[in-house]
């Protein structure tokens, strides 16, 4: 599945070779048309490959993407950052999708990835839970990760580690274009002695903008 919020840059070279020895005809003018109308298509193409994935199971339509997110901040011995999010329209096409996705086969699912990551700054072993961040957005819905679609984001840090994945959100009630801010809350981490040391995560961003 093509869940994740990276997307891809494509280009495009196109060589174009003239003999200057020889006096330009009919035929050559009607390559040269031919090769400009192959370049204008050929132009067209690396767009429609970067928002659209598709395969024998689903068709992944990006339609919002912001890899400089650049959330970040800090709660006690951890810092943390969300860096980038991803809005899809995902139809449904095989009875496999369809059973990973509690959907049916021509369905059409909306999803939000955000890509996260977390260091623990001590030498001490933590537990931050990035990977079970809540989110609630502006069309009333609170949403837990889809931890089966998502990248998983380890929670046990032992000493100076850094952590990073991503997390899938499936809407449930509303649709990607509804969206304008998704608000993001993580539990405080806590200490081998399951004692808290820093604060809950409460953090709010723009999308469709």
């Amino acid at each position: 599945m093509v869940l994740g919020a990276c997307g891809s840059d494509t280009t495009k070279i196109s060589d174009d070779d003239s003999n200057n020895s020889k006096p330009a005809d009919n035929s050559s003018q009607g390559n040269q048309e031919e090769d400009s109308n192959q370049e204008e298509q050929n132009n067209d193409q690396p767009s429609n490959d970067e928002n659209v994935q598709e395969d024998d199971d689903l068709k992944v339509t990006n339609t919002y993407t912001n890899k400089e997110l650049g959330v970040s901040g800090t709660t006690g011995p951890f810092n943390y950052e969300f860096s980038g999010v991803q809005l899809k329209k995902i139809e449904v096409k095989s009875e496999y999708a369809a059973s990973m996705l509690d959907a049916k086969i021509g369905d059409t699912v909306h999803a939000i990835t955000i890509q996260a990551s977390a260091e623990n700054t001590s030498e001490d072993d933590m537990t931050f839970y990035l990977g079970q961040a809540t989110i609630i957005t502006n069309t009333k819905e609170q949403l837990e990760p889809d931890m089966f679609l998502s990248e998983h984001i380890e929670g046990e840090y032992l000493g100076q580690v850094r952590h990073e994945g991503f997390n899938v959100y499936v809407l449930k009630n509303s649709t990607v274009d509804d969206l304008t801010s998704i608000e993001v809350r993580v539990n405080a981490p806590i200490d081998a002695d399951w004692n808290n040391v820093g604060d809950d995560v409460k953090q709010t961003f723009e999308v469709n903008k």
